[in-house]
C-alpha cells in the first residue's frame, strides 16, 4: 500500500510540474508559477531521480523565459539561486546544468538585468558562386581605388585607368594552366 501511494504521490508531483512549466510561459502566470517552484524547490526532496526529468525540464522553460522581457529575472535568479543550494542531489549533467544557470543569472543581475549583445560582426567579402566549377570570385565590400581617387598624371601626362586586366597581381594564368580568378586592389 505505501508503494501505491508513493507512485500517485510522484506522479502527482510530476503533474504539477509539468503544469508549472505551462505556467512559466506566459508573462501573466509566470510570477506566480515561478515562485511556487521556487519554494517546492527550497527543499532537498525536491531534487530526486522521480522528479528530476520534469524539474530540468521546468527550469529549463523559466530560464529560457525568465530572462526575456516583461518577464521577472529577480524571480528566476532565487529559483536558480535555491535549485543551485541543492544541485548535488541531482545527477552530474542537471547539476552542472545548473551550475550555468546559475553563472548566467549571476551576471545578469551583475548588468542590472540586461543582457549584454555582442558588437556587430564587421562585413565580410561576399563570394559568388563559381560557374562550372570554377574558382570562387571574392567581392569587396569597399569599392576600387580607381573608383575613389581621379586620375593622377605623371610627367604631364594621365595615367591610364586601369582595366579589369591590369588588376591581377600574378598572370592570369599559372604554370598548370588555372586561371587566377582573384583580383587585388592596390
Amino acid at each position: 500500500m505505501a508503494d501505491s501511494t508513493f507512485a500517485e504521490h510522484v506522479a502527482t508531483t510530476n503533474s504539477r510540474l509539468a503544469s508549472l512549466r505551462a505556467n512559466l510561459i506566459d508573462a501573466a502566470t509566470f510570477p506566480e508559477a515561478c515562485s511556487e517552484l521556487t519554494k517546492w524547490c527550497q527543499d532537498q526532496r525536491a531534487f530526486t531521480a522521480h522528479f528530476e526529468d520534469n524539474l530540468m525540464l521546468a527550469l529549463e522553460v523559466a530560464m529560457d523565459y525568465g530572462t526575456r522581457e516583461n518577464y521577472d529575472y529577480m524571480l528566476t535568479h532565487g529559483l536558480v539561486g535555491a535549485c543551485f543550494t541543492h544541485r548535488k542531489h541531482l545527477s552530474k549533467m542537471s547539476a552542472t546544468r545548473i551550475g550555468r544557470w546559475y553563472e548566467q543569472m549571476r551576471r545578469l543581475k551583475k548588468n542590472g538585468g540586461k543582457r549584454k549583445r555582442a558588437p556587430p560582426k564587421p562585413k565580410e567579402p561576399s563570394v559568388i558562386p563559381p560557374p562550372n566549377g570554377a574558382l570562387p570570385v571574392l567581392t569587396s565590400p569597399c569599392p576600387p581605388p580607381s573608383a575613389v581617387l581621379p586620375p593622377q598624371q605623371t610627367n604631364g601626362q594621365p595615367l591610364q585607368q586601369p582595366t579589369e586586366n591590369n588588376n591581377f597581381m600574378f598572370s592570369p594564368t599559372n604554370s598548370d594552366g588555372l586561371v587566377f580568378l582573384f583580383s587585388f586592389w592596390l
